[in-house]
């Protein structure tokens, strides 16, 4: 080879070597997203969590994960953002999502193949709206899935154990329920792993959790549709109090939020328990929105 050729074809490989480096950061930043934190360094210590916690979703994860960064790259949808997991958060969650309540089958692939494409063009249109996309994706393909089971017929998985709300572990279980992972001891450790990188918004989060869960057992006596919904509830108000945080909104309206998200999982649980249909992080998405437009005008002056 020429020593002119050659000279060329170093530089070639050793910016390829570095793109390649970059773009490996998508996928396990995907998973960190999911709590608002653009970092591949968490985003592979929770996947650690989660492999932890329940292998098989691990790994649908991971691979619903890698194809949402393969199609944001032959996209070619911009750089930072799908490298800080913004693109493709959903698709892991949804991913996630699969290996935590169903068998993999042929049927199950295609399926999620199919759920992760939408879940990237989704995310893209409700940015051009300028509309936080949250988790609407997850919950719009999980929808949409849960009203074609009779036509995909996916295979039920052992359901994953459940959050007790007689202690206050019960806070901290609920941090890790949003990726499904049910361990009290792996929900601590996801919450520290938060708390590392943003200790402030993670605390307050933390903060209205307690407070969730003590009205949640000064009520359940007398109120049964909310200890009904108590699961759905850990889960909403704390993604509800830490993404209002992660919006730069100040304490009260964070706690507002979580009080929000709380109310509409008792109100989705009723409206949907007859029809067997989950609503999944639904409530966290429509409280975060809603305190969003209506302090919007006051963020801007």
């Amino acid at each position: 080879m020429p020593a002119s050729a050659a000279s060329q074809a170093l530089p070639r490989a050793e910016g390829e070597r570095h793109w390649l480096i970059a773009e490996l950061h998508g996928p396990v930043a995907n998973f960190a997203q999911i709590y608002f934190i653009p970092s591949a360094g968490i985003g592979v210590l929770l996947l650690a969590v989660l492999a932890l916690a329940d292998l098989p979703a691990a790994l649908s994860g991971l691979a619903a994960s890698v194809s949402a960064s393969c199609l944001a790259i032959a996209l070619r949808l911009p750089r930072e953002q799908r490298r800080s997991g913004l693109l493709g958060y959903n698709a892991a969650l949804t991913g996630i999502a699969f290996g935590a309540l169903w068998q993999p089958d042929a049927a199950f692939v295609t399926w999620l193949a199919v759920c992760v494409c939408l879940t990237v063009f989704m995310t893209v249109m409700l940015a051009r709206y300028r509309l936080p996309a949250l988790t609407g994706p997850f919950v719009g393909v999980m929808a949409l899935t849960w009203g074609l089971q009779p036509w995909l017929a996916l295979l039920p998985r052992t359901g994953a154990p459940t959050c007790d709300t007689g202690t206050p572990g019960f806070v901290f279980c609920s941090v890790g329920q949003a990726v499904f992972v049910g361990p009290l001891v792996l929900g601590l450790l996801t919450w520290y792993l938060l708390a590392l990188w943003n200790a402030r918004a993670t605390l307050w989060a933390l903060a209205a959790g307690i407070a969730v869960w003590f009205s949640l057992t000064a009520l359940a006596t007398v109120w049964a549709a909310m200890a009904g919904q108590a699961g759905g509830i850990g889960v909403n108000a704390f993604l509800a109090a830490l993404g209002l945080g992660v919006f730069g909104r100040r304490p009260t309206l964070r706690f507002a939020g979580a009080a929000l998200a709380s109310i509409l999982c008792v109100a989705l649980g009723q409206a949907l328990g007859s029809l067997g249909w989950p609503y999944f992080t639904l409530p966290f998405n429509l409280a975060v929105w809603i305190v969003l437009a209506a302090t919007a005008q006051r963020q801007t002056r």
